[in-house]
């Protein structure tokens, strides 16, 4: 039965220790896929946050470029001379004319334009005039679909030349109109991106005056097709799921090439981390395309609308977003984590096998161990447990023995502590003893000269001294003096003496009302010309009788030989001179009173 009971808490011991490694192991395993994972995947974002920057930035220097690019082409053909010549004709139309009867055709045109009513005519002279031609040829040398519409308009803001019909014959109340024209003064004007009504796509325009003499007589528009002028300069990429946006100072987002809602907007967060005039990146789960992931996000600002007049791209700002999937970002990471997790699997199946065969091996001598800790604990404090496994198990039996020794030892100052403790308590009954003792002494009687005696052979006996003096103020003598003794053979000279040595301790303890002690006065350095005889005293203990911190008396106790106090005694005697002070200021009070109560001796 014992064996089979043996055996069995050997099997739960050696299951034990082998499940013990292997969680330890897991344990180590995860701490080092948690390291992994999070250097790596720090290193990456760093990497990747680097890369994604340096990407906007080239993105948006390509936008720069590219809007540069095209004022510089919108400037080119504004200085055609087919282009000149059909603004300077359509401005001659309108000589000897009042500006009313201008206006009125104008509007006239435009209504009919609008409801295609009879304008065949005019618009058969915009679609097929010289300028017309110029614009289409350029239209046709430039990207396919790249503009929705260019064309050119009068002074007065009327359409001259179209590569297509526009949607309107008059302009001139127009932002982009106005801005170029700018009050015949002329100046660039670049719009923000926009859903156009007339195309129904996301335009961006640029318009440009046509410039003569150093007038503007015209306005040249270019209207751009969004998805086509920035895709041919967004296409860089670094992965497989990594895209560039385009998106304005109010977050909007201007340009995707992943397609999204036409009123998506930039989280309100996200847009003040990027809405700034240098370039970076930064980790974000507010990511358009991939909300709620922790997404990584390089931007950086276009800088020609920062350089353009406040009236463009309406007083707005661009900047250049890029992001990625979050799984292709972080991919890296959890294939290192898959490949180490598998590879700490086989580990696993070898920690086992090693676990069982070398549990076996502990097993024996901790069964050892347990037999003498259980002698041990019965009390046997001599018994010794013998192992030589020569190991750390070895070392803990050692320890069990040292600890067997040294918990006898233990036994043995324990037995000292409570007889030193028992001493302990004996004293302090006994100063309880003693103050009681005093206490009751002083309580029987007001009569200052008993209190002083009573009290005074109290602490000699107490004390164990020799003798005893009580020091104070005697109003007959108008003196310090010594007013009870006792023990002290009181002959002149050695009065004499003891009063001097008495009002030299007597001032220090007045002014500091604290006891002054002395153990052996022949070589005690604070007593300065006083030589203390053979039959004198040689301990002396001053104590002072208080009430309210003013000293009344000191009491003196006296010893022939050596006598040093404890710190225990010297609270106690403080604390009976302050119950003998406050005694002595009572019986000097009831005297007082007895005084004023005896009736005068009349003659």
């Amino acid at each position: 039965m014992e064996n089979s009971e043996s055996s069995s808490k050997r099997s739960g011991l050696q299951k034990r220790l082998i499940i013990s490694t292997l969680a330890v192991s897991f344990l180590a395993g995860l701490m080092v896929l948690g390291l992994i994972y999070y250097t790596g995947k720090s290193a990456l974002k760093e990497t990747i946050g680097a890369t994604f920057r340096e990407l906007a930035e080239t993105v948006s220097n390509n936008i720069d470029l590219s809007v540069e690019h095209h004022i510089e082409e919108s400037r080119l053909l504004t200085s055609a001379q087919s282009i000149l010549s059909s603004v300077e004709d359509a401005n001659l139309l309108y000589e000897g004319q009042t500006e009313d009867e201008i206006k009125k055709r104008i509007l006239e045109i435009e209504t009919r334009w609008t409801g295609a009513v009879g304008v065949n005519a005019y618009l058969f002279e915009v679609l097929n005039n010289r300028a017309t031609d110029y614009l289409k040829e350029f239209m046709r040398s430039g990207e396919q679909g790249m503009h929705n519409i260019i064309m050119v308009t009068n002074e007065r803001g009327a359409v001259v030349a179209a590569t297509t019909k526009p949607g309107h014959y008059y302009y001139g109340d127009q932002k982009w109109w106005r801005s170029a024209y700018n009050n015949s003064i002329g100046a660039i004007y670049v719009g923000d991106v926009h859903i156009s009504d007339e195309f129904g796509t996301k335009t961006f325009d640029i318009a440009t005056p046509v410039i003569k003499g150093g007038k503007a007589v015209g306005v040249l528009l270019m209207s751009h097709n969004v998805d086509i002028f920035f895709k041919a300069i967004t296409t860089a990429k670094v992965g497989n799921t990594d895209h560039v946006m385009l998106a304005n100072s109010d977050g909007e987002l201007l340009f995707s090439p992943v397609p999204t809602s036409k009123e998506q907007k930039i989280d309100k967060g996200l847009l003040e981390d990027i809405a700034k005039e240098q370039s970076g990146w930064i980790t974000t789960t507010a990511d358009v395309h991939y909300p709620g992931k922790q997404s990584i996000v390089g931007y950086s600002p276009v800088r020609i609308t920062y350089t353009l007049g406040k009236d463009n791209i309406d007083g707005k700002r661009w900047y250049v977003l890029t992001s990625q999937d979050p799984k292709e970002t972080f991919m890296p990471v959890f294939s290192l984590l898959l490949r180490i997790g598998i590879a700490g699997l086989f580990g696993a199946g070898f920690i086992i096998v090693l676990g069982y065969l070398n549990t076996g091996k502990i097993i024996r001598p901790v069964k050892e161990l347990q037999k003498g800790a259980d002698i041990i604990g019965s009390g046997d404090l001599d018994y010794r447990i013998t192992i030589n496994t020569g190991d750390e198990i070895e070392d803990l039996a050692t320890k069990f023995n040292d600890m067997s020794a040294k918990l006898k030892l233990f036994y043995i100052k324990l037995e000292e502590m409570v007889k030193e403790r028992t001493r302990e308590l004996e004293q302090r009954s006994e100063e309880i003893s003693i103050l009681y003792s005093i206490v009751t002494t002083l309580n029987q009687s007001l009569d200052i000269e008993r209190t002083f005696s009573e009290a005074l052979k109290t602490l000699i006996d107490v004390m164990k001294a020799d003798a005893g003096a009580i020091w104070m103020l005697d109003n007959r003598r108008r003196a310090f003096a010594i007013v009870a003794s006792a023990g002290i053979d009181l002959n002149q000279a050695r009065e004499q003496r003891l009063s001097e040595l008495f009002e030299y301790i007597g001032d220090k303890i007045i002014n500091t009302g604290k006891p002054w002690t002395s153990e052996n006065l022949t070589v005690d350095e604070r007593i300065e010309g006083f030589t203390v005889s053979e039959e004198d005293y040689i301990a002396i203990v001053g104590i002072p009788l208080k009430s309210k911190d003013k000293v009344l008396a000191i009491m003196y106790l006296l010893n022939k030989n050596i006598r040093a106090l404890t710190s225990r005694e010297e609270n106690m005697l403080l604390s009976i001179g302050s119950h003998i002070g406050i005694a002595v200021e009572n019986s000097l009070l009831f005297a007082k009173l007895l005084r004023h109560d005896e009736p005068e001796i009349t003659g």
